[in-house]
């Protein structure tokens, strides 16, 4: 599937996934940040209070008529990070124009209601209406805080944070919420400003739609914006650890949490990174990886226990669910797997049953517009050119020994438990 890209405004770009798969059309409109302390909350807030009105449609009310409208289109936000790039704005579906009983051109009419709540928010002045803004950082405080419901989500979480504390890796997308808590209307709306002046933005279409005239209305759209886009730096990648951290925090759980954080040594821009995804799949990306079936299944020492590389920041982060007592028993079984896997213990089942499992990963890519969507774009930001089907193909080329080459650049950096302190009874994780 080729990606067809067109420059919209300095600084935008439309990027056209054509495809008949679908009924329905996606789009996103995805301002382009660094990742920063100082402006991720904002830049987290201002889509949520975007959509609770424009001039146009100034209520959620009026928004949900006119999506109802439009063949029952949705409009939602996003806030996302992709290595040490903060990813927020809006996203939008509506079925195919095939579907319409007369026609519409549903991708058109869409963009422009997208087009109003994106450039004319509610406003009080130069500032974002204070009831939508106080109304959303409630929401996004309960989100943030909510996240510790989730252990094993937390746990990976926090050692992320401990592993990254000094890099800006380790800022959450959404901020804190105490840096939440601090927004006011007019300095949201002064990012808001910022944001559509100076970073740069890129939207995504994946569907089937008249692309030339889409880029059209969306050139007009920008037409009256001055931009200076800004260049976003580059994700700091650390290819080796220099010391081991261990981090110990108490919950009263019945389970407990362990997270290991590796650097993998390469990421998504190094030319052998296949080599780095088939380690991973080996190790412990699958159900017959090592860490499933042997920690896991055979030891019965983990309720769960897996590792999941990030790409952009050439991690690899070990996630396990398991009794207390066996904190030390089931890190050394961790361990002695990731030492097989440098020694070359593996076999051919193994091999090729990581090397089936990954390509039909990316063949699986293709069911999902979204998904289509936020891998291009996260290529896209790291300036690595492809598709799914010549990843696919570059993942069948790799060797047992660039595996185990790739196994012995993992460096260990951090050891993060959550120690349940629960003894039977009260929260069970």
């Amino acid at each position: 599937m080729a990606l067809i890209k067109k420059k919209i405004a300095d600084g935008v770009s439309l990027n056209y996934l054509e495809t008949d798969k679908f009924k329905t059309g996606y789009m996103s409109v995805n301002f382009i940040a660094p990742l920063d302390s100082a402006t991720a909350a904002k830049n987290a807030l201002i889509p949520s209070i975007l959509l609770r009105g424009s001039v146009k449609y100034p209520n959620m009310a009026q928004i949900n008529k006119k999506l109802d409208y439009l063949y029952a289109a949705s409009l939602s936000s996003r806030c996302e990070k992709r290595g040490e790039i903060q990813i927020f704005g809006l996203t939008a579906s509506m079925i195919d124009p095939a579907y319409t009983i007369d026609g519409e051109n549903l991708p058109l009419e869409v963009t422009d209601m997208l087009a109003d709540i994106l450039f004319c928010p509610v406003t009080d002045g130069e500032a974002f209406n204070a009831a939508y803004t106080e109304s959303e950082k409630t929401n996004l405080i309960d989100a943030i805080n909510a996240k510790i419901n989730n252990k094993a989500y937390y746990a990976r979480m926090r050692c992320i944070e401990e592993m990254c504390k000094n890099e800006r890796y380790g800022i959450s997308e959404t901020g804190t919420p105490e840096e939440v808590a601090a927004c006011t209307a007019e300095t949201v709306y002064a990012q808001y400003k910022y944001a559509l002046k100076n970073y740069p933005v890129e939207i995504f279409f994946v569907g089937s739609c008249d692309i030339d005239a889409l880029a059209d209305k969306l050139t007009s759209l920008f037409d009256s914006i001055a931009r200076t886009p800004m260049a976003i730096a580059e994700t700091e990648i650390i290819k080796k650890a220099e010391a081991v951290k261990r981090i110990d925090e108490d919950m009263p759980v019945n389970q407990g949490k362990l997270n290991i954080g590796f650097r993998a040594g390469a990421s998504i821009k190094d030319a052998d990174y296949p080599a780095v995804m088939m380690f991973n799949e080996i190790f412990g990306g699958g159900v017959t990886s090592k860490l499933f079936m042997n920690v896991r299944e055979k030891m019965s020492l983990c309720y769960y226990c897996s590792s999941a590389p990030d790409a952009p920041k050439g991690l690899i982060i070990v996630s396990s669910g398991i009794e207390v007592a066996n904190r030390e028993i089931a890190e050394k079984a961790i361990f002695d797997q990731l030492d097989a896997v440098k020694r070359g213990d593996f076999n051919e089942e193994e091999y090729e049953s990581a090397k089936l499992g990954l390509i039909n990963s990316y063949r699986e890519l293709a069911d999902s517009a979204r998904g289509l969507e936020m891998w291009y774009l996260g290529r896209l930001l790291n300036g690595v050119p492809g598709d799914p089907d010549s990843v696919a193909a570059s993942i069948e080329r790799v060797t047992r020994d660039e595996i185990i080459t790739a196994a012995n650049r993992v460096s260990l950096d951090t050891v993060y438990f959550l120690n349940g302190t629960l003894k039977g009874e009260g929260e069970d994780a």
